[in-house]
């Protein structure tokens, strides 16, 4: 239920009697990705630091409300020097962008403002992979894009099977029987480069796969889970990779051209490498054969580099 910042922030907005600040506003939107279970634990820290700092920031050019950031501003506070007078780093830069998005895609969404100042904010690639692995941050603002109402739950799960490591194909595969929403785990059937696998849930994504069982209301186990209504295997792995897409475009990430449906399965390869530092348990998480694959999926140097000759 709406908290009292959230009644006095559309309180006032419905008056139209006070201008909001940016601090209200941030801390309001704080709040709904807590409530909401929205944010990894270490992602949070950083896309909550980064709001204060964008908050100093925006009070050090006179902006106060919401409705005074521009295009310009938001700009310049993803293009400024580091706290060592450094120029930003491509890294940098896309998590800043990342932050102050979901920052006013929440707003958005309870109508605090019309417009998102960073729509047009285009960045270089952050890699030069063909295909690199969503940040921790990306897949927050992923998270908030899939959950377009309040009601709808097909998009959500075709992201939160995506968040499970699922290939486009086995998503595709995905049935009423294959879940385990109260262990937090889904059977994923494997295909023609991985293996059949027993894989977790995220926690958002367990709590999306429940709200999806229970709006089909369905007791045939064969039921594909993502999808309205049955499909052939071709059609399902087709649009599982539309949707996934779709769901990154709606999250300001459709112009990334090493952003592709795999990238998030890239994401789940990359966390069991930074949790583990073991490229072997990060493919056997995503069921794939060849530790070379693996390597390139999540952007990794893992065989050791020959000593050029003298």
């Amino acid at each position: 239920m709406p908290g009292k910042v959230l009644t006095s922030v559309l309180d006032d907005i419905a008056a139209s009697t006070s201008v909001v600040s940016l601090a209200e506003a941030r801390r309001f939107a704080e709040r709904q990705l807590r409530e909401r279970d929205q944010v990894t634990e270490l992602s949070g820290v950083r896309i909550f630091a980064l709001w204060d700092r964008f908050e100093r920031f925006a009070l050090a050019h006179g902006v106060e409300s919401v409705s005074g950031v521009t295009p310009e501003l938001a700009a310049d506070f993803v293009h400024a020097r580091t706290s060592n007078r450094g120029h930003p780093s491509n890294a940098t830069m896309h998590l800043r962008r990342a932050a102050v998005r979901l920052l006013f895609k929440v707003l958005r969404e309870f109508r605090l403002l019309e417009r998102d100042p960073t729509l047009d904010l285009v960045l270089p690639p952050r890699s030069g992979l063909a295909v690199r692995p969503l940040t921790d941050e990306e897949v927050d603002l992923c998270r908030w894009a899939a959950l377009s109402s309040l009601v709808a739950t097909s998009k959500p799960a075709f992201w939160a099977l995506g968040e499970a490591g699922a290939s486009t194909l086995e998503i595709a595969r995905v049935t009423v029987a294959d879940l385990d929403v109260e262990e937090g785990r889904v059977w994923l059937s494997g295909g023609p480069r991985t293996d059949a696998r027993m894989a977790p849930l995220t926690n958002w994504g367990a709590k999306q796969l429940g709200r999806r069982l229970r709006s089909l209301g369905c007791d045939d186990p064969s039921r594909l889970v993502a999808f309205e209504r049955q499909v052939d295997e071709h059609t399902g792995r087709s649009r599982a990779g539309q949707v996934l897409q779709a769901v990154m475009g709606k999250a300001g990430l459709g112009a990334e051209p090493d952003l592709k449906p795999r990238s998030v399965t890239a994401w789940v390869g990359s966390r069991v490498l930074r949790d583990t530092g073991r490229i072997d348990e990060a493919a056997r998480r995503l069921g794939l054969r060849s530790l070379d694959l693996t390597a390139e999926l999540v952007g990794f140097e893992w065989r050791p580099v020959a000593p050029e000759d003298e």
